[in-house]
């Protein structure tokens, strides 16, 4: 069988003008000369003439969810593109490998993707076949990878995750999972809600985020139709979902990465269809009243209650996030049936919508990393009081010389999950990632650990 080859440029954006923020065009084919010494050949070899040294299932083994057993095999001994070792975050240990996608399954997840039954499609990474796309290169801000930063070594630009999964126009035609965790991560085998359904239509058609686990998107149509037929709903308006290949968003969210969130507005569907330019300029209800502090009796009725605690009801849905002002009229309006409330979390924001969250399918489990499970209290008292006490309290004035902390770097392919880049690459209309600097542990904790990184600067600040 002939060898597919896979040019990635590792580090073909080092110009001192690409960290100018210039918009540059990555391509596999064309390697400039300048930056030839930092250029990998990767190959893919079928098992079948793997060496024997090349079997031994380690570290370049392509992910269990790209269709045929194939390896990755380095033309030299490096070990290749960085990569944030999930597993070892999560503390449990090396995850259990999935059984590999057959051809016929992922010619079926490309079907449930596309709605269209076409050739059949092995899941096999083609990166050669994948389109350049602009990039924004953002350049590395202070406090990012000390590696990239070391004197004597090549400069490599910051890509940002979202431009790449940004630039995704069309699912990965893989094995439908969700990899990674909601805040980092993506999706594989995607599929669309439908713009309209029978009780629902999607908002923001321009943004290309009503893709999601077809779970989740059963879940939604499932909502839309049984909130209709028995609380009295007219039909769901539904926000963001996730991008074709989920990961993060060039707009908006930290989460509505790995396809399990869904944003429905607390505006009910009107009796008629809306056009495209509707659904861009409409502008969703807030329920609130002046006060921004309770909600509006008149807007909030007992139909929004019916709706939420619906969305709650279903073992699926983990969590539905809304405004405290709205969790408080809820904990209010609950009654003596009060087991749903404990899944239902005030947080800020959500105010004219509702954020439902899906805890991680059957299928995905070695890839999907759970969230921690909600308490079953209803969160009726202490939680959603201190949560108003907050909303409510003065800002605090600002001491003399204050100065704006610089904001983070952007998210990159390193600290996503290693099969993301397969993900991005899989299918006629793949992406090749640039490589990223591995973030340094500072930024790590900082971002995955934030009340960690908290009590460390305190620490220091103490011992200076």
């Amino acid at each position: 069988m002939t060898k597919t080859r896979i040019m990635l440029l590792l580090a073909g954006l080092a110009s001192a003008g690409a960290l100018g923020g210039q918009t540059l065009n990555v391509q596999a084919q064309d390697v400039a000369p300048a930056v030839r010494h930092l250029t990998k050949q990767i190959e893919i070899l079928p098992d079948a003439q793997a060496t024997p040294a090349e079997s031994d299932g380690g570290d370049h083994a392509l992910p269990d969810f790209v269709g045929g057993p194939k390896k990755l095999h380095f033309n030299d001994s490096e070990a290749g593109m960085a990569a944030i070792d999930e597993a070892g975050e999560q503390g449990g240990g090396e995850p259990k490998s999935a059984p590999l996608d057959t051809p016929a399954a992922a010619a079926k997840a490309e079907t449930a993707s596309t709605g269209k039954a076409g050739t059949e499609n092995t899941g096999t990474v083609e990166p050669s076949n994948a389109r350049p796309i602009p990039l924004t290169v953002e350049p590395i801000a202070a406090g990012g990878s000390e590696a990239a930063l070391e004197p004597g070594k090549p400069k490599v630009p910051l890509v940002p995750a979202k431009s790449l999964f940004g630039a995704a126009k069309t699912p990965a035609p893989l094995q439908a999972r969700a990899i990674g965790s909601y805040s980092r991560g993506c999706l594989s085998g995607a599929v669309s809600l439908p713009v309209d359904g029978p009780a629902w239509q999607a908002m923001r058609l321009s943004r290309n985020r009503n893709w999601g686990h077809p779970e989740l998107v059963s879940l939604v149509e499932r909502l839309a139709t049984e909130a209709q037929k028995n609380d009295g709903w007219p039909g769901l308006l539904v926000g963001d979902l996730s991008q074709p290949r989920g990961g993060p968003m060039l707009t908006g969210h930290a989460s509505h990465q790995v396809g399990l969130d869904a944003d429905v507005w607390l505006t009910p569907m009107p009796n008629r269809k809306l056009t495209k330019r509707e659904r861009e300029d409409i502008s969703a209800t807030s329920m609130l009243d002046k006060t921004d502090l309770a909600v509006d009796p008149k807007i909030f009725t007992d139909t929004h209650v019916k709706l939420i605690k619906r969305a709650a009801s279903y073992p699926q849905v983990e969590r539905v996030l809304v405004h405290p002002a709205i969790k408080k009229a809820l904990c209010q309006a609950a009654g003596t049936d009060r087991a749903w409330l404990g899944k239902v979390r005030p947080i800020g924001g959500h105010y004219y919508h509702f954020h439902i969250r899906i805890g991680c399918p059957a299928g995905s489990e070695a890839y999907c990393k759970p969230q921690k499970a909600t308490t079953g209290e209803d969160g009726c008292t202490k939680e959603v009081d201190e949560w108003l006490a907050r909303l409510s309290a003065p800002p605090k004035p600002l001491p003399p010389g204050y100065k704006p902390k610089p904001p983070p770097p952007p998210v990159t392919m390193a600290e996503l999950p290693p099969e993301c880049r397969s993900v991005l690459a899989s299918g006629k209309d793949g992406i090749i990632a640039p490589p990223s600097p591995k973030p340094s542990l500072a930024t790590t904790v900082a971002k995955e650990h934030p009340a960690l990184h908290r009590q460390l600067l305190k620490l220091r600040a103490a011992n200076k």
